[in-house]
């Protein structure tokens, strides 16, 4: 049941404050958040409910590292750039 530990709290770094799992497991648009297997390994076998729960698509999305700022502005201006050339 995924529900089994919404009800535990700890103290988010990311937020500043209490949370519970509920939160920690569906605030990525229903996914979990990229750090919770290391805000809640002390507290139950983390790694077993996300395999349990989640496929391993979904994870990889989770787990995936953000591009870098820079990278990511390039593309956002290569596409514009690419946009305007095709509307002209």
């Amino acid at each position: 049941m995924i529900e089994q530990y919404d009800d535990k709290t700890i103290r988010c770094p990311r937020v500043g404050g209490e949370v519970n799992f509920m939160f920690c497991r569906s605030e990525n648009n229903m996914s979990p958040c990229r750090w919770i297997a290391g805000c809640w390994e002390m507290r139950f076998d983390i790694n077993r409910f996300l395999e349990d729960h989640f496929s391993n698509g979904e994870l990889d999305l989770v787990f995936t590292p953000p591009k870098p700022k820079l990278e990511s502005l390039v593309e956002l201006m290569e596409q514009a750039q690419k946009r305007i050339k095709e509307e002209r």
